[in-house]
């Protein structure tokens, strides 16, 4: 069946409703920033720039839960300092999410890879635990705004462990995904900031720590990708001095994942100089070659290193963040100063 796009009235409306879940439903934990959140996330890994409805199983939502807490739930640092304090999600007692996390964090550390890799008994026991969660309370609820159901999004069935987006309604995630997601994290970080207020007093980067790049971590993957890539930048294609980085292909500011599959190394100007912008089709091309010819090798040492990779996701990102620069007639950055429109040629590089 073909499934129509939603109109542009139907795409303002459906901004409108998400603006309307997050200024007038009522909050008592930040389980409801995390279930829309989640939807976003799961449309672009999942879902298709069509009309078209998309079934989603609760474990999947759940495992989208482990992974944006998971960070939340370590001890809160101000200046790189550790304050010890586990930040409050919830407006009474601990959110259960948090203290579920927590434990398992205790049990088998910081790294969420290892705990997936490693213990992966434990990481099935923990997302069956936050699924359990899940649909007892925000799934359900999500939609609910006073006395009235949006129900926008899905059916509200009230039971069961999967949902179905509405038509149009993965669409409408997938296009206005950054928009969505700043939405959902400047809310997020107001209301953590109002239920910890007593402790935090005037802290300001409270964004940074919920959701921001871990920087530290990138000199784990400079040995890796040294090798695979010969030395060489990705980018001007001239062999690399001391002076390199560690670059998201696809830019953090466009979808926040920390996959191996998508750094690269680079000179510290041209990484500079590329910042936030998507790279040109012919960075792409080099960056898809890149992961062809060493996707063995890339994958064991990710692995035997513990680092996050997940080569079919980071693709799947990269072909959605392209057909919607594409869409848009952005620009993507050529070298130095240079920026151009996007061209149609960049789906043949996944072709290829």
């Amino acid at each position: 069946m073909t499934w129509p796009m939603p109109t542009p009235e139907e795409q303002v409306q459906f901004l409108r409703n998400i603006q309307r879940l997050l200024a007038e439903g009522l909050f008592v934990a930040s389980y409801k920033f995390a279930l829309v959140h989640a939807l976003a996330d799961l449309a672009v890994l999942k879902g298709e720039d069509t009309g078209a409805p998309l079934d989603l199983d609760t474990k999947d939502i759940a495992a989208k839960f482990v992974e944006l807490y998971w960070r939340q739930c370590r001890p809160f640092q101000v200046g790189g300092e550790a304050t010890g304090l586990v930040l409050q999600q919830n407006t009474g007692r601990q959110a259960a999410i948090i203290s579920k996390i927590v434990d398992s964090q205790q049990k088998c550390g910081a790294s969420l890879f290892r705990l997936k890799q490693v213990a992966s008994d434990r990481w099935l026991e923990l997302v069956a635990e936050i699924d359990n969660v899940v649909r007892t309370m925000p799934l359900w609820k999500l939609q609910t705004v006073g006395e009235e159901r949006l129900n926008f999004l899905y059916e509200n069935l009230d039971r069961g462990n999967r949902i179905t987006l509405k038509p149009g309604v993965a669409y409408c995630f997938r296009a206005f995904y950054e928009l969505i997601r700043d939405l959902i994290e400047g809310a997020w970080v107001r209301f953590v900031q109002k239920v910890n207020a007593n402790k935090l007093g005037t802290v300001t980067d409270l964004g940074t720590f919920l959701f921001g790049e871990e920087r530290a971590c990138l000199d784990a993957y400079r040995p890796i990708l040294l090798d695979v890539q010969k030395r060489i930048c990705l980018y001007c294609q001239k062999p690399l001095s001391k002076q390199s980085q560690a670059d998201h292909f696809v830019p953090w500011s466009r979808y926040p994942a920390d996959l191996g599959h998508n750094f690269v190394l680079a000179h510290d100007k041209c990484n500079n100089a590329k910042s936030d912008f998507l790279a040109a089709e012919n960075h792409l091309a080099a960056w898809i070659e890149r992961n062809r010819l060493h996707q063995v090798e890339l994958q064991a040492r990710l692995v035997a290193a513990a680092l996050p990779c997940d080569l079919a996701a980071t693709v799947q990102i990269a072909k959605w963040v392209y057909q919607q620069t594409e869409k848009a007639n952005g620009q993507v950055w050529v070298m130095e100063k240079v920026l151009r429109h996007l061209s149609t040629d960049w789906s043949q590089c996944f072709a290829a």
